[in-house]
């Protein structure tokens, strides 16, 4: 994009806050902090938050740091600074970075082309497979939409799921839009084996963690595991927030590089410094300022159709343009250049915000699902400390996704009102028995289990029974119920044999094996 300099004068970011108990204090808050406390306690209870927690740094230095609430629904163990937090797509950042030490040492260019690192990957489109380079993949700019029933509908390895890629079909032409993607992270993230022989997990570790003093943050399931004072998920599970499974079951290790670091306020407040003082930390240079410039600069609109932005409007709807740079959302906000991102994943969300002319940085951590207090106290936290206007984020966000739920309970209403009175599958149980799959979204299995049907996905939390609803669909109540609930339809030849296997609310989709044959569960 020719626009890099003169959109490059913008800023921060929005990021933090969630949860309902006590509060625990690490620092006092500074004057222009005074009513926080009040702020994040209400978002909390607004999205039932259990836990959070929000630092603040300014001129170098940390000057709040601060936990909320509890670490799980039932135990009297309180957030702190120090809690472990799941920070979600914060970490696109950290990856970013870590290949912009790639970049600074020589050994990388953000325009080199995938292909050159990444011998396996293929696009459907030769063309773009040849000439994408891993600037495009860090700035969401490849013509692909992320393939979420693709990666979390299934359980695979890295490797196999940049090969099913080249299945994908593109939603945009070729740098013509912005559409964020997971899954293009993760072929970025590939591109450190590769050159250095160390994994993402050893190389972000040795060279952020360790000289930024990130002396709790990991980024494995095995380290969550041992580690003490870790925050634990929450989501809402028939209409009551409840503890969930993290994400790290559902081979979260392979997706680390794109949403996997669990860290801590303190340990993100330094990764805020750092930024915030053109890469040194601690007398020391972590990031040379060229790469953090990069990172800063737009590289990609997001257009008024794209998929983030009614969210961001709904957060800042006085902003002109948005757009992303490499692992952080871009904007103007308040006439400073805001630099931010915010993260989610099963059971946790956070924002992260960067107000560099003012040197102002804030991280908000939380344990409850897909809710949106972070932004609301960073956002908070900006306004006080840039002298704007209080305008409530966190109610407009939750007045914004409540105009989604009620769209789609409206929808969920209509599908009820449809099923007919006493209604019969059209075809025996066994009929519908058998193998499915498809080369982009996997597998699935059909299996008859004491007179009604199972269906299993490649991803072993995606097992849930059969309930028929209307001809050929039937209603999938999820065994684990933090899914809820979904409906799958099989497609029936004109033999009467079903050939095709679609979850309604996803495009997955699965082609019956020729010959599956009909099989019961043992009793």
């Amino acid at each position: 994009m020719q626009c890099g300099q003169s959109l490059r004068r913008l800023s921060a970011r929005a990021a933090l806050i969630v949860t309902l108990l006590a509060v625990n204090t690490a620092r006092a808050a500074p004057p222009a902090l005074a009513d926080l406390d009040g702020y994040v306690h209400g978002a909390m209870v607004q999205w039932r938050v259990p836990g959070l927690a929000v630092a603040v740094v300014k001129d170098g230095r940390v000057v709040f740091a601060r936990g909320y609430g509890v670490r799980e629904l039932g135990r009297p163990a309180g957030v702190d600074a120090d809690t472990l937090f799941d920070i979600g797509s914060n970490t696109k950042a950290f990856t970013a970075a870590a290949l912009g030490t790639l970049v600074a040492a020589g050994k990388l260019r953000w325009d080199d082309r995938v292909v050159k690192y990444v011998p396996g990957f293929r696009l459907e489109s030769p063309y773009v497979t040849e000439e994408i380079t891993l600037r495009d993949l860090l700035s969401h700019r490849s013509g692909y939409c992320d393939p979420f029933a693709m990666w979390y509908l299934s359980d695979d390895t890295t490797a196999n799921i940049i090969e099913r890629l080249r299945y994908q079909k593109p939603s945009y032409g070729f740098r013509a839009h912005f559409c964020y993607d997971n899954a293009m992270y993760l072929v970025a993230s590939t591109f450190i084996p590769a050159i250095t022989g160390a994994t993402w997990n050893s190389y972000v570790a040795t060279h952020l963690f360790a000289p930024l003093d990130m002396t709790r943050t990991v980024s494995t399931a095995a380290a969550v595991a041992a580690a003490a004072d870790v925050a634990t998920p929450h989501g809402e599970v028939d209409g009551k927030v409840r503890i969930i499974e993290p994400y790290w079951p559902n081979n979260m290790d392979v997706f680390a590089a794109v949403g996997g670091i669990n860290s801590s306020v303190n340990d993100m407040s330094h990764w805020l410094i750092m930024l915030l003082a053109d890469g040194r930390y601690a007398g020391k240079e972590v990031l040379g300022p060229a790469i953090i410039h990069a990172m800063e600069t737009p590289q990609a609109l997001i257009q008024e159709d794209s998929d983030l932005y009614g969210w961001l409007n709904a957060q800042t709807p006085a902003t002109r343009f948005y757009a992303y740079g490499l692992g952080f959302i871009l904007q103007e906000y308040g006439g400073h250049e805001l630099v931010w991102h915010a993260g989610d994943i099963d059971g946790m969300a956070s924002a992260l915000a960067l107000v560099p002319d003012e040197h102002l940085g804030v991280v908000v951590l939380s344990n409850m699902n897909e809710n949106r207090a972070p932004e609301g106290v960073a956002f908070h936290v900006l306004q006080d400390y840039l002298g704007l206007a209080h305008r409530d984020v966190s109610q407009a966000m939750y007045a914004y996704l409540q105009k989604e739920k009620a769209r789609a309970e409206t929808a969920k209403k209509k599908l009820t009102a449809a099923r007919r009175p006493d209604t019969r599958a059209p075809l025996a149980l066994s009929a519908y028995v058998g193998s499915y799959s498809d080369p982009y979204y996997g597998g699935a299995s059909v299996q008859e289990d004491r007179g009604h049907l199972v269906l299993r996905l490649g991803n072993p939390m995606f097992t849930g029974d059969l309930e028929h609803w209307n001809g050929d669909t039937f209603r999938v109540r999820w065994r684990y119920r933090f899914y809820g609930d979904a409906y799958v339809t099989f497609d029936v030849d004109a033999l009467g044999e079903p050939t095709r296997l679609a979850l309604v609310q996803t495009p997955a989709h699965y082609e019956r094996a020729p010959s599956s044959p009909s099989k019961s569960i043992a009793q």
